[in-house]
């Protein structure tokens, strides 16, 4: 994704690293001491949510509900069990293409490219039979947690960045400020109002070989852009044997038609995940759901005899 937009001399442009990846937030339209103050209460709100969805930090919120969920119900905070709750209707919506249990397999992945080995099909067999949000059990009277499937494990790195990105956005209009973007690394996008010259924001697919180039500009204005993609869309400064993106269904990395695949729509969350959907699910899955929710667009990207084709969905 790319965020060349916005070179105002009075624009707010900070940046701060959380979730292993930087966030950015450009404001527009306020006092700078101001505007800072706010993007500052919106970084704070990022950190406190990375804090409690990092699976990978021992101490957090969500490995507390890795490690007991499966021994007793677990009371969660608001803010896990929104995500949590939201998580579990993409499920659902997606037929399974979308699912935050796939952290069993993401571990199982993660140590094999660390020995450039390939886990033996015994071990995929037994993480594909632990792997489902069909094991989750949420009760929105407690704000509780269950899991029924002792072994599942909870991901959320495939929606948090783009919760994360809501949040921000959040607080941002709650302080009045009604002119910017938020954004997530090469992920997940938010704009708040047009332009200051009252133009949407204009928002680069990236190419997927060539950093610099854009495939294709996006405007956006309080909407949300997010795309996914395999090793081909990947940062090249970050060493990945395999796709990082797993497929729930075989707990195994992604095997998809696609190069990459963004989603447009009202909320960053659902933008976020929704890509990780469409990725995996292809151009006819894509096209089916697009069709099914009208609020909902996308752009693929196929490569067709060394050249990138894309495919508008929807809108």
């Amino acid at each position: 994704m790319d965020m060349r937009p916005a070179n105002y001399c009075d624009a707010l442009d900070m940046t701060r690293e959380f979730m292993a990846c930087k966030f950015r937030i450009i404001l527009a339209n306020a006092n700078e001491y101001y505007a800072r103050q706010v993007a500052e209460a919106a970084f704070e709100e990022i950190s406190r949510l990375e804090k409690k969805f990092n699976c990978f930090d021992p101490t957090s919120e969500l490995s507390y509900v890795n490690a007991w969920a499966h021994v007793r119900e677990v009371i969660v905070s608001p803010e896990l069990f929104e995500i949590l709750q939201l998580a579990k209707a993409l499920f659902e919506e997606t037929g399974g293409i979308f699912d935050v249990t796939v952290g069993a397999a993401v571990n199982l992945w993660r140590s094999a490219e660390k020995l450039r080995s390939v886990p033996d099909a015994r071990a995929i067999r037994e993480t594909v039979a632990r792997t489902s949000s069909h094991f989750l059990e949420l009760d929105s009277a407690r704000n509780s947690v269950r899991i029924i499937r002792e072994g599942l494990l909870i991901n959320l790195g495939a929606i948090g960045k783009g919760y994360a990105v809501r949040r921000a956005a959040q607080i941002i209009a709650e302080y009045g400020i009604s002119c910017g973007l938020v954004s997530s690394g090469d992920s997940t996008v938010y704009a708040l109002g047009p332009q200051p010259d009252g133009r949407p924001w204009q928002i680069g697919i990236r190419h997927p070989q060539q950093a610099d180039d854009r495939l294709a500009v996006v405007e956006l204005q309080e909407r949300a852009l997010s795309t996914s993609g395999g090793p081909r869309q990947r940062d090249t400064s970050v060493y990945e044997l395999y796709d990082h993106i797993i497929d729930p269904s075989k707990c195994e990395p992604a095997r998809t038609e696609l190069v990459s695949a963004s989603a447009l729509t009202s909320d960053p969350a659902i933008a976020d995940a929704l890509s990780t959907a469409f990725y995996l699910g292809g151009k006819a899955f894509t096209s089916r759901y697009c069709l099914s929710h009208e609020e909902v667009e996308a752009i693929l990207v196929e490569e067709q005899a060394g050249e990138y084709k894309l495919c508008h969905v929807g809108g």
